[in-house]
């Protein structure tokens, strides 16, 4: 198993070191995400170099500029937001490498893993001047939980209790944290689970996640947790949110949709992966709804990811042996077409990011400066 988990954690490091900040050396200007300017002005604020807030949402997510306020004065600010949320992916890649070698085996873990680095969400805002990593490392590690607790039997709250903690900083620096605890639940009752016994289950995450939402709302005025609900659901119906939204979803798998369509129709035959089923409900469900109180945006679409990526790996192997099936090849044959379809769905989404999203660490922050504050006029770090 150590090298295996050496390969996912190398190729993590390899992705996260060229999609590193926010500063873009394909074209010479930092990557406009819409949210990082936001990122940087909540850093400012927490620092005490800036009077204002950002807007709602934004702020109501201060745990990662927070703890770059501790960096920024040595590294800069686009290099802590990068270094913080590139030990986050190490740590959620793990997580799920080990979920997954459970509840799967070996060979889909590190697969489905690797393909988590080099996945078109990942690539744009895993190490960047984001926040979307905690919601990702908050899932993995319930799957974790999962993977370690199948049974009644194996219950030990002390695992639980530790995931809840987490939950509760996680919930603090992004709200779809909280997507963990409806892995938990879903999980669970697919698997037999009796209702009473699951929302029992669920009760000390819940009450930390909600410990974390509170947090918030103690700290920093009017987080906003609310904010996008009325407006976006007043244009749940125009055709350019619906069409935006499509783009979106077939945006984040591209090529990967092919395979979770065959796994899918796998399962409706046999049922059989509890955890490809709790990602439809859950992540499924989440997509649902955020098209009404929110916006729906590849980083979203991609919380689906535990049940999904091993679903291209499982659909790859599925459509290679038809193949090989249909031309009469040998197993080796057969299973290298599998292996070319993974390397096209890295491919694919490396090149298609490419342009706007390769990004290094810096030596100054004047790489970043559009993103800071119209009126700053603070020295930059560096410079």
């Amino acid at each position: 198993m150590r090298i295996p988990l050496l390969l996912v954690i190398f190729t993590a490091a390899l992705s996260a070191l060229v999609h590193f900040g926010n500063a873009n050396y394909f074209r010479g200007d930092p990557k406009l995400d819409f949210d990082s300017p936001f990122y940087v002005q909540l850093h400012l604020w927490l620092k005490g170099e800036w009077d204002t807030l950002p807007p709602q949402p934004f702020r109501m997510r201060p745990l990662i500029p927070l703890l770059s306020t501790f960096l920024s004065n040595y590294i800069g600010v686009n290099n802590s937001f990068g270094l913080i949320n590139t030990i986050l992916w190490m740590v959620t890649v793990t997580l799920y490498f080990l979920a997954v070698k459970k509840l799967y085996d070996l060979k889909t873990a590190t697969v489905s893993s690797v393909i988590f680095s080099f996945s078109v969400p990942v690539m744009v805002y895993g190490a960047a001047i984001s926040t979307d990593m905690l919601g990702y490392l908050a899932i993995a590690a319930s799957i974790y939980y999962l993977s370690a607790s199948p049974n009644p039997d194996d219950f030990k709250l002390g695992k639980l209790v530790i995931l809840s903690v987490l939950l509760y900083f996680t919930v603090i620096g992004r709200e779809v944290s909280v997507l963990a605890i409806g892995y938990i639940f879903v999980y669970r009752l697919l698997n037999g689970w009796g209702l009473k016994a699951t929302l029992k289950e669920i009760s000390c995450p819940t009450i930390l996640s909600l410990a974390g939402v509170a947090t918030v709302s103690l700290l920093i005025p009017d987080p906003g947790y609310t904010a996008y609900f009325y407006p976006a659901l007043q244009k749940a119906f125009d055709l350019s949110k619906i069409t935006q939204a499509i783009f979106q979803i077939i945006a984040t798998y591209h090529v990967g949709w092919l395979p979770i369509l065959i796994t899918s129709l796998h399962m409706l035959e046999k049922r059989d992966d509890k955890l490809f089923l709790t990602s439809i409900v859950v992540g499924g469900g989440f997509i649902l709804l955020d098209h009404f109180i929110g916006i729906v945006a590849s980083r979203f679409v991609f919380l689906t990811f535990p049940g999904f990526l091993v679903a291209i790996w499982k659909g790859t192997e599925s459509l290679s042996y038809s193949i090989g099936q249909l031309l009469g090849l040998k197993t080796t044959q057969y299973r290298i077409i599998g292996w070319i379809l993974i390397l096209l769905y890295i491919i694919i989404g490396f090149v298609a990011t490419a342009e706007k999203n390769i990004a290094f660490p810096t030596t100054t922050d004047k790489s970043i400066a559009k993103l800071f504050p119209d009126g700053y006029d603070k020295n930059f770090w560096g410079s």
